[in-house]
């Protein structure tokens, strides 16, 4: 059973695709509810909860115009996850109002740098993109079948100076152990964030190269979270989903393609 588990799990992830880091907030919370289900039953929802430690892979294409066409990353889970509270790597939620129908939270995540100058020939000159700390709030509702989720994020610390929401909705669906989240959303991006994703600034221009200052952009998207207990103490995760770059990311001189897909899958130990 474990064995087939595996196998089918793994292949779902494998035949979906997943969003980059800037989309993932809605899909976070999903997965930590996936890997960890409240109970509501602690003591104490602050301090009553669970370290996690793993490892999350993942391999997407890569739209920007010049590099490889596939990036692949790496990265440790570390997480310390309570009924109302989750710190770790993957970012932070306080809780500060949460019902059996409704919760609100306050919320910080890292973003990464969209591109580096030496990922590739086009790329060079290109001033290089800060990473990012974002903070703001999040809530989710349990509303019909499923769960709609949305937060809004902006920078703390003048790495791009703009503001994210998003807003998702996704129904869970069981298979035998397998856990299943389908979902689908829509992001809208202030200008400020655009420009540091696909901008170009005018000490970037060269003769293949033009400037281009874009607008704010509405990201739609697909996603999928999968879970799946090896032991009480081990889950296999995924993530998959879609996203469309619509004329304010493919208009830019930097982008060689309208979409993303990726696949990630990861182990997660939780005690």
């Amino acid at each position: 059973m474990v064995l087939t588990g595996l196998g089918f799990c793994s292949a779902a992830i494998i035949m979906m695709v997943a969003l980059p880091s800037y989309a993932q907030q809605a899909k976070k919370e999903i997965l930590r509810e996936q890997v960890n289900p409240k109970t509501g039953d602690s003591l104490d929802p602050w301090f009553g909860g669970n370290w996690q430690f793993g490892a999350f892979g993942s391999v997407s294409n890569n739209p920007y115009r010049g590099t490889d066409s596939v990036d692949m990353g790496l990265l440790p889970l570390v997480a310390y996850d309570a009924e109302r509270m989750h710190i770790g790597i993957d970012g932070v939620d306080i809780k500060f109002f949460q019902n059996d129908y409704f919760s609100a939270s306050v919320i910080g995540s890292l973003r990464t740098e969209p591109f580096e100058n030496d990922d590739g020939n086009y790329l060079r000159g290109m001033k290089e993109r800060d990473m990012a700390y974002e903070a703001g709030l999040g809530f989710s509702a349990r509303i019909w079948r499923g769960e709609l989720v949305g937060n809004y994020l902006t920078d703390v610390n003048d790495a791009h100076d703009g503001h994210q929401i998003d807003v998702s909705y996704f129904v869970p669906v069981q298979w035998g152990d397998v856990n299943f989240n389908w979902g689908a959303g829509v992001g809208w991006q202030s200008e400020k964030l655009v420009d540091y994703t696909v901008g170009v600034r005018r000490n970037e221009v060269r003769s293949d190269r033009a400037y281009y200052a874009p607008d704010a952009a509405f990201v739609p998207h697909l996603d999928l979270t999968v879970a799946y207990p090896i032991t009480e103490e081990l889950n296999l995760i995924g993530t998959g989903g879609f996203q469309y770059l619509t004329d304010e990311y493919t208009d830019s001189p930097l982008i060689d393609e309208d979409y993303i897909m990726s696949v990630g899958v990861g182990l997660v130990y939780t005690f």
